[in-house]
């Protein structure tokens, strides 16, 4: 079962809606099947429609214990630090209106009590990520990714074929508070932040007439949504990517999800984190599906 609490701004949409945000990683025919089960409850009345909830309102759905939030996958702890990685589809944190049972924050809380968050992936992506178990280490590491102490590799799968095979790219983004994207130039415009992007090719395939591109990628600055709009501006956006990429082709080969993860991250010449400098903490290398 799981289970939640809709927050003081979470109110005012169907159950389903609410529960799709709440639990972004549960599947939505089990949403639809509960409802058609009964398995749903409101304040512990069984409900078989998609009722509206409003706050305060306690929701419970009975449902396989596979879909239930799992603990992360741990790739090195000690007793201050623990890296990890987050999968795909699930936010760091609760969103703009509070809602967020399952996050990486909730989960790693469930397993060390005062966890803390240093940095952030963008919800879609996969990969390494770094947190604090203690307030002490939680400052060290926010001053190591404010001083761009840590260094963050990631893979990436680009439709078309790269204009070179290796290239460091550098442009201004500008984030505009009335839109949910981002904005990429070459030239600065006011408000805007310079952003430094390079890749490297380690693959290239066709699939089903399309040329996709393997990339190693290293951000210099951590702008958000930095790999995939800058990329998307040279004219090689994201497989999976319908924000800033080809939703034709996203289409043709049957992903919605975005091709993008951080492979390693390494802390080097931060204040305070001497005992990890040059440790690499890094998940599987893993070959993109539809590359296989």
């Amino acid at each position: 079962m799981i289970s939640s609490i809709v927050p003081e701004n979470g109110g005012g949409m169907t159950v389903s809606k609410y529960l799709s945000r709440a639990f972004p990683l549960l599947p939505g025919f089990c949403v639809r099947n509960a409802l058609k089960k009964k398995d749903v409850r409101i304040n512990g009345a069984r409900i078989s429609r998609d009722e509206i909830v409003r706050a305060g309102d306690e929701i419970s759905v009975y449902t396989e214990k596979k879909y239930e939030p799992k603990p992360l996958s741990v790739v090195f702890e000690d007793e201050a630090l623990v890296s990890f990685i987050k999968p795909a589809g699930l936010p760091v944190d609760v969103d703009q209106d509070g809602i967020g049972e399952d996050t990486v924050l909730t989960r790693l809380r469930t397993v060390y009590e005062n966890a803390y968050l240093a940095h952030r992936l963008d919800t879609g992506t996969e990969g390494v990520m770094l947190a604090a178990k203690t307030k002490d280490m939680e400052n060290k590491l926010l001053e190591a990714f404010k001083n761009h102490k840590v260094a963050k590799i990631y893979r990436a799968l680009a439709i078309g074929q790269m204009p070179k095979r290796t290239q460091s790219l550098k442009a201004y983004l500008t984030k505009k508070s009335t839109a949910s994207r981002v904005f990429v130039e070459d030239i600065s415009a006011p408000g805007s932040k310079v952003i430094e992007t390079a890749y490297k090719v380690i693959k290239e395939k066709n699939a089903s007439g399309v040329c996709l591109s393997d990339l190693e990628v290293r951000i210099f600055t951590g702008r958000t949504h930095q790999i995939r709009a800058h990329l998307a501006h040279i004219g090689r956006p994201l497989l999976g990517d319908d924000k800033y990429g080809n939703r034709a082709v996203n289409k043709k080969l049957n992903e919605t999800n975005i091709c993008l993860k951080c492979q390693k991250m390494m802390i080097s010449g931060a204040e305070g984190l001497e005992q990890y400098d040059g440790m690499w903490f890094e998940g599987a290398e893993e070959e993109w599906k539809i590359l296989r």
